[in-house]
């Protein structure tokens, strides 16, 4: 859980949102998304967090977390232009040089195709990982939640479980 959660950490920077939305006034989204949890001293902090937070395999967890924001900058460097065109860098050295942004002149659009067919191989692959190994998102919030799931599904899908 704390992996996974590390992976869409990066983009907790884009929770100022909600407060221009709800405001109207301020810009925090644009000022801070891709500067503040896309830089390589967040993968560091949002690693040892979970490293801090794990109960067991403190190293898996720690190395497993730093890939992860990692692989989540690299999904946002190569697919999260905009539809105007608008390249996004990512400020990978934040906030020791807020000038460097990386960006990739093959970028596609954040809604291009390219994103769609990975997402679907990997609800594909999480569809497998649940009906293979009877594990869904769910068990992040409950293990009962998660069982309860499967035995509706043995009772409308007419698999056994």
């Amino acid at each position: 859980m704390l992996v996974s959660i590390s992976g869409i950490a990066p983009d907790f920077d884009g929770l100022g949102l909600i407060v221009d939305k709800i405001t109207g006034l301020t810009n925090f989204y644009f000022q801070y998304h891709h500067y503040i949890g896309h830089s390589i001293f967040s993968a560091l902090f949002i690693s040892t967090v979970a490293t801090l937070l794990a109960n067991s395999q403190k190293f898996t967890v720690c190395l497993l977390s730093f890939i992860l924001v990692h692989v989540h900058i690299l999904f946002d460097v190569i697919g999260s232009k905009s539809p105007d065109g608008y390249q996004w860098p990512i400020y990978y050295l934040y906030p020791v040089n807020s000038e460097y942004g990386l960006t990739w002149s093959g970028q596609w659009e954040l809604n291009a195709w390219q994103n769609n067919v990975i997402m679907l191989c990997l609800l594909l692959g999480c569809v497998y990982y649940a009906v293979t190994k009877k594990i869904t998102f769910l068990e992040v919030f409950s293990s009962k939640l998660n069982r309860e799931a499967f035995k509706m599904y043995s009772k409308y899908g007419g698999k056994s479980t």
